[in-house]
């Protein structure tokens, strides 16, 4: 039985029903301006893995989702017409790979028609970085005057947008109440964010749109637990975590056993607050929690910028069937606001199927015209409830932001 074939059957069979939900779901949670949707698809199943609010690889995107995302920026930021943008972007500016994506975001957004710069937060004076491709980009230092964002050089932007997760903190310049919209907002950096938090969101709306279109939701959702508390080099919660992979190794087992599957269960281990692919490992028992090495345990010593791992998300480890040449491969979903502007692949030669293979020596691809058009309407629906998700945690943590500042 082809599983994943019958729920594409199912999904386009109802999508104009699909596409009504989602119309009024959105009109209730906007899409945040910028996200990513990581997605693992097995002979099995299709589920998101991760979502991120601040994403790089733009550079990675052809020439049909750069026009794509171009006009989608248009559309979202329409109020801000022929206006100043400020992109705000990561402190790691040797990385040339990440400065080819920040100057493809800048020259979409310039296409459009916005007069757009480039800031960053910790700089003590401008600089000019290097792309991998030879060309350079003016980096500026920024400068808060009550409120009121700008460049030291006196760019003022109408609108910023941050690509910056934010893992350490709102940085000072970023601080205290700003006169120009943010987007996304700075309370969305992974300082303030958990996947747990994020995973069970999207558990609830999958639940609620699987329940409204006859679907078992595991399809479409990797299973998950969390445990806080954690230090994996003094051993602090080990237990615990190995109890819960073992928790969820048996929930598993049940649909492998209903589904008639023959695959080896596993599950991911990964730091709460992480991103970039940082503090993660993969357990096949709780036992192999209890015997990690000591290379796997300082992997879950911290994330981006030495901030430790206190908290972690176990999660249904799910084989990738997807394949780029001879390598392993996953899709990236790239979305402006609820639009999917590009579908992506991340592949890595040097690892197996069941692997993460968000590490060193993975390759990027534009799979727009290489994705079958049955596989894009599961990608699409599992994409967009992954950005739904988004948006309804989006707008979680920002009602939690303001309660906290009123009552301050």
């Amino acid at each position: 039985m082809d599983i994943v074939k019958i729920l594409q059957d199912i999904l386009e069979c109802r999508k104009v029903l699909i596409r009504e939900w989602f119309a009024d779901k959105f009109s209730k949670f906007p899409a945040v301006l910028t996200s990513s949707v990581d997605v693992r698809c097995a002979k099995y199943k299709v589920a998101p893995i991760d979502t991120n609010f601040f994403p790089a690889g733009y550079n990675n995107l052809g020439e049909s989702g750069k026009r794509k995302a171009e006009t989608f920026l248009l559309k979202r930021l329409s109020q801000y017409t022929n206006g100043k943008v400020l992109i705000i972007i990561e402190g790691h500016t040797r990385n040339k790979k990440y400065i080819d994506s920040v100057i493809v975001l800048r020259d979409m957004l310039c296409n459009v028609g916005f007069d757009t710069e480039v800031g960053g937060c910790y700089l003590l004076e401008n600089l000019v970085v290097e792309s991998s491709k030879n060309g350079a980009l003016n980096v500026q230092k920024l400068v808060n005057n009550s409120g009121k964002i700008s460049t030291e050089t006196g760019f003022t932007p109408d609108v910023i947008i941050l690509n910056n997760d934010l893992t350490s903190g709102i940085p000072e310049v970023l601080k205290g109440d700003l006169l120009q919209d943010v987007m996304p907002s700075r309370y969305l950096g992974w300082f303030n964010r958990r996947k747990s938090g994020y995973f069970d969101i999207y558990a609830r709306i999958a639940e609620e749109f699987c329940n409204e279109f006859d679907i078992d939701p595991w399809l479409i959702t990797a299973l998950f637990s969390h445990c806080d508390n954690v230090d994996f080099v003094k051993g602090e919660g080990i237990e615990r975590i190995a109890s819960g992979v073992e928790d969820l190794l048996s929930k598993i087992r049940e649909k492998f056993v209903l589904y008639n599957i023959s695959e080896t269960p596993y599950v991911f281990i990964k730091a709460d607050n992480g991103t970039y692919g940082m503090g993660i490992v993969s357990v096949c028992s709780g036992e192999d929690v209890l015997k990690l090495n000591k290379k796997d345990r300082n992997k879950m010593r911290c994330v981006k910028e030495r901030n430790p791992i206190r908290s972690v998300i176990l999660q249904e480890g799910i084989p990738t069937n997807e394949m780029f040449g001879n390598n392993v491969a996953e899709p990236i979903l790239y979305y402006i606001s609820e639009d999917l502007a590009c579908y992506l692949c991340r592949y890595n030669g040097a690892r197996s199927c069941f692997e993460n293979l968000n590490v060193p020596g993975c390759g990027f691809a534009d799979m727009e015209f290489s994705v079958p058009q049955e596989k894009k309407c599961i990608l699409d629906v599992v994409g967009k409830l992954a950005i739904l998700a988004s948006a309804m945690e989006g707008a979680e943590i920002l009602r939690h932001a303001s309660n906290t500042l009123n009552h301050e």
